[in-house]
């Protein structure tokens, strides 16, 4: 069925994100987290001279707690997309999947969304305001 929802639970991953889970390369922190059975994502976060600053982890659970909901929403658009492109193309060049994300503000996060069955990737953007993820239209 094209546009699963609910495919995706970044719950289960709350215990996950210690400090001493991270990896910290270039200024930049960076852990693998399973979000379903057969699918892992990758979430950065800055860390100046190889500190994690506690924000950026109250950030990435507050961001994990709504993941379900953020990614329903992406495919909420893309469905909305693929129903009114004319073109008739499957829905597969259309339902992306979650790759990575970045955490960029202390209310902002980039999603990196990929196509598997055609060539295409993008960045999803949104904003945390008053305590809800608002995608940036």
């Amino acid at each position: 069925m094209p546009f699963e929802l609910n495919r995706i639970d970044g719950k289960p991953t709350l215990s996950s994100r210690r400090p001493e889970r991270f990896s910290v390369k270039a200024d930049e922190a960076m852990i693998e987290m399973p979000v379903a059975a057969n699918h892992e994502i990758e979430l950065y976060f800055p860390a100046p001279d190889g500190k994690i600053d506690p924000i950026w982890l109250n950030l990435a659970t507050d961001l994990m707690t709504h993941l379900t909901e953020i990614d329903n929403e992406v495919q909420r658009i893309s469905a909305e997309q693929w129903k009114s492109n004319g073109l008739h193309l499957p829905s597969t060049d259309y339902e992306g999947e979650l790759a990575y994300v970045k955490l960029i503000g202390p209310d902002e996060v980039v999603l990196r969304y990929w196509v598997i069955g055609y060539n295409s990737e993008w960045d999803e953007v949104f904003f945390c305001v008053l305590e809800k993820w608002v995608r940036k239209a």
